[in-house]
């Protein structure tokens, strides 16, 4: 119970602790994103290593995207489905949601965090702000995007910073933050949508400390 109160305060702190600017809208979703996304210099798409993971992919992706959507549309389409789906709860408590023949628990044994955490998101639609990151770094990867999991800390209402983990997208060499868990807070708190979509680090100040 300790453990969950933790993870549901350290959720508020997200909320109550993104800069004023950002939730006046200084960063709307479409200021120029959707050339830098679209503009991408090539894409290699990659699919996880479990193949039955693989495959519930294809069947998500399947009805999110179709072929007269550019790259931007695309990877909004993937972001939204994990907010959209999934809720704020430890994954650790889901490892054993099936995956095909197969459960999120063997992935994460065999192929590490990104698939096994993201497996659960996917599959149980619930997790933690690894498991948001995670299930959409497949996505993006899927698209074809140089997606990938950062850890460090994010800015809370105390003052401090808070442990968290969010995605990164090297797009022709310069990152971009992608974190749908702070996203779905934010909408759910009545506030902007898509502040932590697709900004760099110097669009959002102080928001991110890198482990």
């Amino acid at each position: 119970m300790a453990k969950k109160l933790t993870a549901l305060a350290l959720a508020f702190l997200l909320i109550v602790s993104i800069p004023v600017s950002a939730l006046a809208g200084d960063l709307p979703y479409d200021d120029g994103r959707r050339d830098i996304i679209n503009n991408v210099g090539g894409l290699n798409p990659a699919n996880p290593q479990s193949p039955e993971l693989n495959e519930l992919l294809d069947d998500i992706m399947a009805q999110l995207i179709d072929e007269e959507m550019d790259y931007f549309e695309q990877l909004k389409a993937c972001y939204d489905y994990v907010v959209e789906n999934t809720r704020y709860g430890s994954h650790l408590s889901h490892l054993d949601a099936r995956v095909g023949d197969t459960t999120c628990r063997a992935i994460y044994r065999q192929y590490g965090e990104v698939e096994g955490f993201g497996a659960v998101a996917l599959a149980a639609n619930v997790g933690m702000c690894n498991a948001y990151a995670s299930a959409f770094i497949m996505m993006a990867r899927k698209i074809g995007y140089d997606a990938y999991l950062v850890r460090g800390s994010t800015k809370s209402g105390g003052g401090g910073y808070a442990y968290h983990e969010w995605c990164e997208i090297d797009i022709d060499g310069t990152r971009y933050v992608f974190d749908p868990q702070l996203d779905q807070s934010l909408a759910r708190a009545g506030l902007k949508k898509y502040m932590v979509f697709g900004v760099t680090y110097d669009q959002i100040p102080g928001r991110y400390i890198l482990k």
